[in-house]
């Protein structure tokens, strides 16, 4: 998403928050995104998140899963100030209250928390979501089978064909009794911190992470390795002795080669997506692919 986003920004405040923003402060752009950190006029300090009119998840469709997450109570999230088009563009915006700047991996970058204890309250947020009963009558992302189609029409052959004993083992492991709701994307920089990390009691009276979790465009149904791989992946955290902690920090019961396997979907398809569509983080999607997923002998991965 390029070109007269700042006046999104300008408009969309004006319309949905009743208020012209002061300071506008970009956090990140997409082809089909982008999200700005904006101090109003009223003293409100909010985040905005522009979508491009021709996705498939909206800004009233994040702001419909945002209100089921925060009505369940057991996962924190921003509260929604407002959602809609933006008068005289043909994109659309969900402004929510500015949870903070400083996500997990900012926490590890800086020293403040250990690497493994970022892991751990991923796995420990995840394992909150997913006892959230996914919303009916909600649009969410395409599921596994829908992606496996998808992945089949963008990726080289040569890997994807490497990709069919993985698949293989996903079809056998899927059992509709294990579905949960899946964040979908749930990594460090998905995550923001509270200054304050003591556990807080939310409106339905139990104990949950301070943390805040944002970003529900990658939300569907499926097994929960699905997630778990989605995070090691994304996390960098594909050794084995990785998963084997995520794992275990989960806390639930974990089918192994059905872990693994999805680990390797996983890199297969953001590597696709990213480092080979859209040439972005190359050298990263590489790494995580070769870890993921091994080279034959004799043969590159890429």
């Amino acid at each position: 998403m390029t070109g007269g986003t700042v006046l999104a920004v300008e408009l969309a405040c004006a319309e949905l928050a009743g208020a012209a923003p002061t300071e506008t402060v970009r956090v990140r752009i997409g082809p089909k995104t982008a999200v700005y950190r904006v101090r109003l006029a009223d003293g409100r300090c909010v985040v905005v998140k522009l979508f491009a009119a021709d996705v498939s998840h909206s800004a009233a469709d994040e702001a419909r899963l945002l209100a089921v997450v925060g009505e369940a109570g057991r996962v924190r999230v921003p509260a929604v100030i407002g959602h809609g088009p933006v008068p005289g563009l043909t994109i659309c915006a969900l402004i929510t209250s500015d949870a903070g700047a400083n996500t997990l991996r900012d926490a590890v970058r800086a020293g403040q928390m250990p690497r493994p204890a970022a892991l751990l309250r991923l796995a420990l947020l995840m394992a909150a979501f997913h006892t959230i009963e996914a919303p009916a009558g909600v649009r969410l992302a395409p599921g596994i089978g829908q992606q496996v189609g998808a992945l089949a029409t963008h990726c080289p052959r040569q890997l994807f064909v490497r990709l069919a004993p993985a698949l293989e083992v996903i079809a056998g492991g899927a059992r509709r009794e294990r579905l949960v709701w899946c964040h979908g994307d749930l990594h460090l920089e998905n995550v923001i911190c509270e200054a304050d990390r003591r556990l807080v009691v939310g409106a339905s009276g139990e104990p949950h992470l301070p943390e805040y979790v944002v970003d529900f465009e990658a939300a569907t149904v499926e097994v929960p390795e699905y997630d778990l791989a989605q995070t090691l992946v994304t996390c960098d955290a594909l050794e084995p002795s990785d998963r084997v902690f995520m794992a275990a920090a989960y806390g639930r019961p974990v089918d192994t080669p059905l872990l693994d396997a999805y680990v390797a979907f996983q890199a297969v398809r953001g590597w696709t997506y990213a480092a080979h569509r859209e040439r972005r983080d190359r050298d990263a999607w590489a790494a995580r692919l070769r870890l993921a997923l091994p080279p034959q002998p004799g043969r590159t991965v890429l």
